[in-house]
């Protein structure tokens, strides 16, 4: 195979003749094709003479029938009539070139997409490594520093317990100090009162002389 053949894989012609890879594959071994094979890689390479033979047998099975086609390939006059084509049309070569180009442009960028999707998982692992690290994190320092705020709010509890129970201190003895100006008030009222009362029982010097 030189650099200029055009060649197809068994997938190539599969899709060529609207059938199976492995309708192509048995086709080559019951009619006993002779495909060659890529050194490199083992996989069979057709070229347009043995497209154009495996065209040949496909119609003439899809007209007569699988063993019919076979017992006229194996005549010598049936195969002899089936020419290789050497000098096939050029319009349908660049068009499999054509096609062929596409195929390679298609593949590369599906390469180039597949680059890009890499790249960015690559990049959500990044993120999701430093999630969980932040996460990690959290989890570890978070009962520190709870524990930590637990702490100032109980002290400013207590705090705010010692003020209310001074502030309660204060209320009891203003109390204590109200009730207590009271009962001197209500002392005095009755004292002033017991005074008023006592005065007003006693005589003047000159009602004497009236009794």
């Amino acid at each position: 195979m030189n650099d200029y053949e055009v060649t197809y894989s068994t997938g190539d012609v599969a899709k060529d003749l609207g059938v199976s890879k492995t309708t192509i594959i048995n086709l080559v071994k019951e009619f006993n094709l002779e495909v060659r094979k890529n050194p490199k890689n083992g996989y069979r390479f057709f070229t347009t003479d043995d497209l154009h033979k495996v065209r040949e047998i496909q119609q003439r099975i899809d007209k007569v029938g699988k063993e019919r086609a076979l017992e006229d390939w194996n005549n010598p006059k049936t195969k002899s009539s089936i020419n290789p084509v050497k000098n096939v049309d050029l319009k349908e070569i660049e068009t499999l070139k054509e096609g062929l180009s596409l195929q390679e442009q298609y593949n590369k960028s599906l390469i180039n997409e597949m680059d890009f999707l890499k790249e960015q998982v690559r990049v959500l692992q990044e993120k999701q490594m430093q999630k969980e690290d932040f996460e990690n994190l959290i989890v570890k320092e978070l009962p520190v520093a709870l524990k930590a705020a637990l702490g100032e709010k109980d002290n400013e509890i207590s705090e705010l317990k010692e003020q209310l129970g001074r502030i309660e201190e204060v209320q009891n003895n203003r109390d204590k100090m109200l009730v207590e100006a009271l009962r001197q008030s209500q002392e005095s009222h009755q004292q002033l009162a017991a005074g008023l009362s006592q005065k007003n029982n006693t005589k003047k010097w000159w009602e004497f002389w009236k009794s």
